[in-house]
């Protein structure tokens, strides 16, 4: 099943994007579709490029305050 939201920042993907070129799309090992937005597929170019996984960001550790 193709995926309708960028998995990077959650931009649905609406049927006036499916008639352009601006989405990227992952070919996943299932045989699905992953499409990347505009924005997430320029700041994530690299690692499509070099065929690494490109996955949503992990929210970062909450900070301690210092005793």
């Amino acid at each position: 099943m193709d995926s309708t939201t960028c998995p990077l920042c959650a931009l649905p993907r609406t049927p006036a994007d499916t008639a352009g070129l601006a989405w990227s799309s992952l070919h996943e090992r299932d045989g699905s579709l992953t499409w990347i937005c505009p924005t997430c597929t320029r700041g994530e170019l690299w690692r499509i490029e070099a065929l690494l996984e490109v996955n949503a960001p992990s929210a970062p550790a909450p900070l301690r305050l210092a005793a």
